[in-house]
């Protein structure tokens, strides 16, 4: 009842907010290539009941043959012009939230698949994808949301779909609704969202880039210069973040609706004078001359005590002008907010800096793996030690059977679970190893958790004993 009725209320809200995104996307279509707005198919819903998707037509209007595919590889010759953005963009799905509304379909559930498909999965499989409503979107869609692609460098697209596509989601997808819950409904519309909004060939481009130890040893040497023209960059920074506080002092005074009726005509006047006040006294106290990669505690001190300075003198001379305007309350908080502003973008440069100095030193820089280890025992504590955030992996969870270990954080990692959540695609989804951390000593267990992670997709790694894990001796 909750999951129907989140459907509901969400996409019937979706409906009425992107109205305006189905009028042009509509429009679109009809000026690009002749041929109606939406496209209908078969596919196969709830119980194995037949029913007719809506999507917004991708193809020219000419239907294939019952003997033609029925996936559509991103080359295929097919697709119009509008149609390849609609599809990259993923905006040809939205007339499914009619679907929604109607019931035939789910937000989050396992993608509708054409009957002559269908056919081909395995018993077991076929009865858990059909026992929920089709959705969406889920963990599989999002996993081969470059399906296209994909089709597209393939010899034979409808055999590499059934042999090597298909199965695989399939997998996830029915361990989806093994583990199906609110909070893996709302993860997994959270990432379509991101893969929307921010598509992941703009996001692998910048991880290539920010991989490279060129990039951090180029963007420490630009922090390091100290120049005229570094300085004047210094000083306006300082300027915009003084500014920007006394906006938002004034926003967190009055409120968003009163926020500019409630500021005099002369505000804007006042508040360069204000900025004018703590640049001189930042350069009185020595905070001028600090350098911002090296901030330290006497830095912040000189920061807060020229705030408190250049604070009491503006409100002071705001008060000797009768400019009752200003609010007393801006004056109050103010110097609190620019001094707060100020040592957090000294701070922040200093982390990107020396990052920046840690990832240039590096000579063989690793690409992140992030991990979810199997145990929470002796093997996986020592496990921890020399692995989490090293070499480039990164520990994002650990599983357990024993349930007085559940719940609890093992170096910070908390233990989420017992082992079988490995095949859980809410808390895989973005990992990338599984790693068993049970010794021989333990086969049994150790058994159970390799047959566990080999339904997991990711890439299964074990530990040696926990008497190889000891440190060498001397």
């Amino acid at each position: 009842m909750i999951k129907r009725a989140m459907d509901v209320v969400l996409a019937g809200t979706a409906l009425l907010l992107l109205a305006p995104v189905f009028l042009l996307v509509a429009l679109w279509i009809k000026l690009d290539s002749p041929g109606p707005v939406f496209f209908r198919q078969e596919r196969v819903g709830l119980h194995g009941k037949l029913f007719r998707i809506f999507k917004f037509r991708t193809m020219r209007s000419e239907q294939p043959q019952e003997s033609d595919l029925q996936i559509t590889a991103g080359n295929d010759a097919r697709i119009t012009r509008a149609g390849r953005l609609l599809r990259r963009s993923k905006l040809d799905e939205l007339p499914q939230l009619w679907d929604v509304l109607r019931g035939t379909m789910s937000l989050v559930g396992p993608r509708p698949e054409v009957p002559r498909y269908v056919a081909a999965y395995p018993p077991e499989r076929r009865a858990r994808l059909l026992s929920v409503r089709p959705g969406i979107t889920d963990f599989a869609s999002l996993r081969f949301r470059n399906e296209g692609d994909l089709l597209a460098a393939s010899a034979d697209p409808e055999r590499e779909y059934l042999d090597v596509i298909l199965p695989e989601k399939l997998r996830v997808a029915s361990n989806s609704v093994e583990y199906a819950s609110l909070s893996a409904d709302l993860r997994a519309l959270g990432l379509t969202a991101r893969s929307v909004l921010l598509p992941q060939g703009p996001i692998d481009t910048v991880k290539r880039v920010m991989a490279h130890q060129s990039f951090w040893s180029n963007l420490e040497a630009r922090l390091e210069t100290a120049g005229p023209g570094t300085r004047w960059l210094a000083i306006a920074v300082d300027a915009a973040v003084v500014l920007a506080c006394w906006h938002l002092t004034y926003l967190f005074r009055l409120g968003v609706e009163r926020w500019q009726p409630g500021r005099p005509w002369y505000d804007d006047l006042v508040s360069i004078g204000v900025v004018l006040a703590y640049l001189l006294a930042l350069w009185l106290v020595g905070a001028r001359k600090a350098l911002w990669r090296f901030f330290a505690f006497d830095d912040a001190r000189r920061i807060f005590l020229a705030c408190v300075a250049a604070g009491l003198f503006s409100a002071a001379w705001i008060l000797m002008a009768q400019l009752v305007g200003v609010a007393r309350a801006v004056l109050v908080l103010h110097p609190i907010f620019t001094a707060l502003g100020l040592v957090l973008v000294r701070m922040a440069l200093r982390i990107v800096w020396e990052h920046a100095h840690a990832m240039g030193a590096r000579s063989d820089p690793q690409p992140l793996r992030q991990a979810i280890v199997m145990g929470a025992g002796e093997t996986a504590r020592r496990l921890l030690a020399g692995l989490h955030r090293r070499q480039g992996w990164h520990v994002v969870a650990l599983l357990d059977d024993n349930p007085t270990l559940q719940g609890m954080r093992m170096a910070g990692i908390p233990v989420v679970g017992p082992l079988a959540r490995i095949r859980d695609p809410a808390l895989t989804c973005g990992a990338t190893h599984a790693i068993v951390a049970f010794t021989s000593q333990q086969a049994a267990a150790r058994e159970a958790a390799l047959r566990l992670a080999a339904d997991s997709g990711l890439t299964v790694l074990t530990v040696p004993d926990a008497a190889d894990l000891e440190p060498a001796q001397r």
